[in-house]
């Protein structure tokens, strides 16, 4: 009954939130495009949401996160909860890289632009790569972190999908630090389709981050698979606890 309750109440909340910040963030950019309330104003809109999605975040590894540093944030992907939790879990100013028709949308997409967020084609192949990394380096030059969910979609059943290599491509290239990052309990929290939000328990667990000055697009394999490992065994480790 709760979580019943709790559905509409989060839909209702949460376009509310996100139409307002969505004016506020247009309005601001525009006579201050790097006034710090931008960022202010998208972690407050997180914390709405997920506060109106019953959902209690807890965040461990804080202390690998240099908040002067930008970075090319990886992680896997349970739902729609990710975003906002990575937001308010990582104390740098972070930005996405969003799927095109995002930006079509009235006031989302505005806003999306003014946030310097990177549109990807997802029908666009291996081509459209070089025109992410362009995007991607004009945002991290602003100060900006870039995160990227490598598994290019949200997990249907809970397990870790392959990763694709683009995110450590945009790592080699740029020269940041890759900043691992595991997040569970947001699948448990909104099944990908589910017509039921049940909220709940979400951790963000933020790793080491791994160098990638002097290495080249030949590495990003490697990358790829040494933190797809790492959030792998990540995983298993909270699970295992949340058994326990």
């Amino acid at each position: 009954m709760i979580a019943a309750l709790r559905t509409p109440f989060t839909y209702l909340v949460g376009l509310s939130a996100t139409g307002l910040a969505a004016i506020a963030v247009i309005i601001i950019s525009l006579l201050a495009p790097t006034s710090p309330l931008i960022n202010r104003i998208v972690r407050g809109w997180a914390r709405i949401v997920l506060w109106s999605g019953g959902v209690r975040l807890k965040v461990i590894g804080v202390e690998h996160v240099d908040p002067s540093t930008s970075y090319v944030v990886v992680s896997n992907h349970q739902s729609t909860f990710d975003i906002m939790a990575h937001f308010l879990a990582l104390p740098i100013p972070i930005r996405f890289l969003a799927k095109k028709e995002l930006f079509g949308v009235p006031l989302l997409g505005w806003a999306l632009r003014r946030l310097n967020m990177v549109p990807v084609d997802r029908f666009a192949g291996r081509t459209v790569y070089n025109e992410i990394e362009t995007d991607a380096a004009t945002t991290i030059a602003q100060g900006n972190s870039i995160i990227v969910y490598p598994e290019g979609t949200r997990t249907t059943t809970g397990d870790l999908l392959p990763f694709k290599n683009g995110a450590f491509f945009i790592g080699a290239h740029t020269g940041l630090p890759l900043l691992p990052t595991t997040i569970e309990g947001s699948f448990e929290a909104w099944l990908p389709r589910a017509k039921i939000i049940k909220g709940g328990p979400i951790t963000v667990t933020i790793g080491t981050p791994i160098p990638t000055q002097n290495l080249t697009a030949e590495d990003a394999p490697q990358l790829r698979d040494k933190i797809r490992t790492e959030i792998q065994e990540t995983l298993t480790e909270l699970r295992s606890q949340e058994a326990d």
